[in-house]
């Protein structure tokens, strides 16, 4: 039986591993910018022990307007001498902790669920993982989501095992520490598990022989968390929150918000706290609306794939059976409390931000709406007769199959037709011209930082980009948020074009079609160079060369013409 299992086990591993792994460094085609910055700050952490910014290892890196999370980006570092600097090495991170999450949510509803369903829930909910829209889709791509994902969940899982061999508690205090500063939402997920799991097992954990391994277990886990703790409270660490967070009124009106109204209850009706309050919970329940999990879906256009929701729509009918048979059936075992906890609180880093139903905040909440699905089918075949249980197997079976081409079709055929333009298509190609390129180049950055995906593609020396650009003292490093738009690579400074100086030099300038129009090669007599197309053949960048000499005769004749 031992053998059976582990081969199914090792099938949806392969299942699994196979859909989120084929052509990952290819699909999406391009490189989105918080990929490129963190895979260049892993780089540059390896050639020189700082990031970008010259701060030697950050406990969060400065990145754009935020602050990104410092554990994705140390886990691309040791990969770059091996797979080198490209989009499936900073990818691999995400690939690889998706996947390892099959075992382990195996070995955890293994050991908390209750006998009658332990093998049967423990291996459906890994398979439906496998295959599952969201979880792939962050598995696919550099998001670091998905492996704090797997930390938090092997922390949790070396919890329990804790509970019964002590040591294990260690573990667990050492991978909560390293979940906590991991991603955004496990900020949050983080203390309030661990406070849940001490309430629950209060007793337990205050036993004599297990007490002290408990206390050390925890001092070890502050310990290791110093150093996020430490920087806390600094505006760098706090930026994504507070310029996200619904309940932050200092530069966004609330939802709802009547500017025109000044009647007797005004003080209720624009209550900043009960607008924020009734958007949150809108926000909140719409992680478990059917409505959104299978048909609509995230709206984002790198966190969502064309036509394909969060979760098939088949498993409709068994989420909602699941959902009523989690709260009637009183002999699932401990993973009851564990689907409850992670069901209440999984949604709430995600309902405190403006963004409705954003799946990459409420991602821990794949575990127990995928154990919710997988209880309703199981249910559900328990309540067939035997005869009938053949028909309906042979039906899950081309349910899966058809679930598995849908997603092909979804994320390797359309995403890449229709969603290109958000993955940053073009900008490597665009590098590529920048290095055979002789003359000074002006890369418009009007509309986005493309300077970082030149710094990725073209492996910059990170020494040299150091000495060459400034943003802020290193000393003001996790507090002075101040910009620096403008940066030097080498022959390439990448600013808003300014046409008035820009085209009376010789140079290259790169721009979309926002940038540069055709109008205005006409006007300026400018060279085309190079069209770089999106896969739909809309324009993504358009490089031309500048005529100062055309230019200058132009405003030379103009002047003459001004003259009395």
């Amino acid at each position: 039986m031992k053998k059976i299992i582990f081969i199914l086990v090792l099938l949806i591993f392969f299942l699994g591993s196979l859909i989120r792994g084929y052509k990952l460094g290819e699909a999406p085609a391009g490189l989105y910018i918080d990929e490129a910055g963190q895979g260049y700050s892993a780089y540059s952490i390896l050639k020189t022990g700082k990031d970008e910014f010259g701060k030697s290892f950050p406990f969060v890196f400065r990145s754009f307007t935020d602050f990104k999370t410092p554990v994705y980006i140390y886990l691309i570092v040791p990969l770059i001498p091996f797979f080198d600097l490209t989009p499936l090495t900073v990818r691999l991170p995400s690939f690889v902790f998706s996947i390892l999450t099959f075992p382990l949510i195996f070995l955890l509803l293994s050991l908390l669920t209750s006998k009658k369903y332990n093998l049967r829930l423990s291996l459906l909910t890994s398979f439906l993982l496998g295959i599952s829209p969201w979880h792939t889709l962050f598995g696919r791509t550099n998001f670091e989501c998905n492996v704090a994902l797997f930390i938090y969940l092997l922390a949790i899982y070396f919890f329990y095992l804790g509970l019964k061999k002590k040591i294990f508690l260690i573990f667990s205090a050492i991978t909560f520490a390293i979940a906590f500063p991991a991603y955004h939402s496990e900020r949050f997920l983080v203390p309030v598990t661990v406070l849940a799991l001490m309430i629950r097992f209060k007793g337990i954990l205050s036993r004599r022989e297990i007490r002290k391994t408990f206390i050390t277990a925890f001092l070890v886990g502050i310990i290791l968390a110093l150093p996020t703790l430490s920087v806390f409270a600094t505006p760098g660490f706090l930026v994504r929150a507070t310029g996200l967070n619904i309940f932050t009124h200092q530069t966004h009106l609330p939802s709802g918000y009547l500017e025109n109204y000044t009647g007797p209850i005004s003080f209720l009706i624009n209550s900043p706290y009960f607008l924020s309050t009734h958007e949150f919970l809108s926000l909140y329940f719409s992680y478990f609306s059917p409505r959104y999990m299978f048909n609509l879906g995230d709206s984002g256009g790198r966190s969502s794939y064309p036509d394909l929701a969060t979760f098939y729509v088949w498993q409709l009918p068994f989420y909602l059976l699941g959902l009523y048979l989690l709260f009637k059936k009183k002999d699932l075992g401990e993973i009851k409390f564990l689907t409850i906890l992670l069901l209440i609180i999984a949604p709430i880093p995600a309902a405190i931000t403006r963004d409705p139903y954003i799946t990459v905040r409420a991602l821990p909440l794949v575990i127990p709406q995928l154990i919710l699905i997988s209880l309703g089918i199981i249910e559900f075949f328990a309540w067939l007769k035997v005869r009938l249980r053949l028909v309906a197997a042979l039906m899950f079976l081309i349910l899966t199959v058809y679930s598995v081409l849908q997603f092909y079709s979804s994320a390797i055929l359309l995403n890449e037709y229709y969603r290109a333009k958000f993955w940053n298509f073009g900008l490597e190609e665009v590098s590529d011209f920048v290095k055979v390129a002789d003359i000074p180049i002006v890369f418009d950055n009007a509309r986005d930082e493309y300077y970082i995906e030149l710094l990725f593609f073209l492996k910059y020396d990170p020494e040299k980009y150091q000495k060459e650009n400034f943003e802020v003292p290193l000393s003001q490093y996790y507090t002075n948020l101040e910009r620096n738009k403008e940066k030097k690579i080498g022959k390439v400074v990448t600013r808003s074009i300014v046409w008035e100086r820009d085209l009376l030099i010789d140079q290259y300038l790169i721009g979309d079609e926002l940038a540069i129009s055709y109008g205005q090669i006409k006007e300026h007599s400018l060279s085309l160079v190079r069209e770089i197309l999106y896969p739909d053949k809309s324009f993504a960048f358009r490089i031309v060369r500048s005529n100062p000499e055309f230019e200058k005769q132009k405003r030379d004749k103009f002047k003459i013409g001004q003259q009395p």
